[in-house]
């Protein structure tokens, strides 16, 4: 007996196409990378990460510089370079300083492309039946209709078409989205007429706040002196005689 032929692994792209081998099956990656640095000089970096990226065949796509002078200075950068090539341009980036963040993702748009293209076809096929269709002869109602059709149509291709050209783009180019961040410098020393302009308003804020106490303290005096005086009197009369009591009621000393 004939020994079974192997199984070969297979991976069905569409209906109604043939089968392709998964050894042969190549994903359509579309790849896109953050890296967060720390550097010196923003602009001197920033400069260098244009430099790397033209030399391996890319393109910078945006530019964002978020600093003030004086305070932290924040580049941004988007950057476009061929798949092949990042890796090794990440790599070179990553010595302009230190690396905060550095993450590649990747996005498989193989279903994709393979939908796109199926759709085209049977697209392409309608067109050329409708273009059939026109060229027997038939009334006019009937040739502007299917005019109109095929106009319909040849959108859809086009749209599908630069679907398809887009998906292509992401997968033969991935995008490096770069952040250079300088340390925040030491804040200068203030100048003589600066620390005497804020003791100046030190002490004028405290004169003020120990003024303010002051009226308040009067206030609340002049408010509740009829209490003070209503209470005070009886209670000084009766000390008063209290007092005197005791000194009458007290025998003298003996000679």
């Amino acid at each position: 007996m004939a020994p079974a032929a192997p199984e070969t692994a297979t991976l069905t792209t569409a209906p109604q196409q043939k089968a392709i081998p998964l050894a042969l099956y190549q994903p359509q990656l579309a790849r896109k990378a953050v890296l967060a640095l720390e550097v010196a000089d923003a602009e001197a970096a920033g400069q260098q990460v244009i430099r790397w990226t033209r030399a391996v065949g890319g393109e910078l796509l945006n530019l964002s510089d978020n600093g003030v002078k004086g305070e932290v200075r924040r580049l941004t950068l988007a950057v476009q370079v061929p798949a092949t090539r990042l890796e090794e341009l990440l790599g070179r980036l990553s010595t302009l300083g230190k690396v905060a963040q550095r993450e590649v993702t990747a996005e498989d748009v193989s279903d994709q492309l393979v939908d796109v293209g199926a759709r085209l076809r049977n697209l392409r096929q309608a067109e050329a039946l409708l273009l059939k269709i026109m060229e027997r002869s038939g009334s006019v109602a009937d040739v502007l209709k299917v005019t109109q059709e095929l106009t319909q149509v040849r959108e859809q291709i086009e749209q599908l078409d630069a679907q398809r050209l887009n998906l292509q783009n992401r997968v033969r180019y991935a995008q490096i989205q770069v952040y250079l961040t300088t340390p925040p410098g030491e804040p200068p020393l203030p100048s003589v007429g600066e620390r005497l302009g804020k003791t100046w308003q030190a002490a004028t804020r405290a004169l003020g706040q120990v003024t303010l106490g002051a009226m308040e303290l009067a206030l609340w005096l002049v408010v509740f002196s009829p209490c003070i005086l209503g209470v005070g009197f009886p209670l000084a009369w009766l000390t008063k005689r209290l007092g005197r009591s005791f000194h009458l009621r007290t025998p003298p000393p003996k000679p």
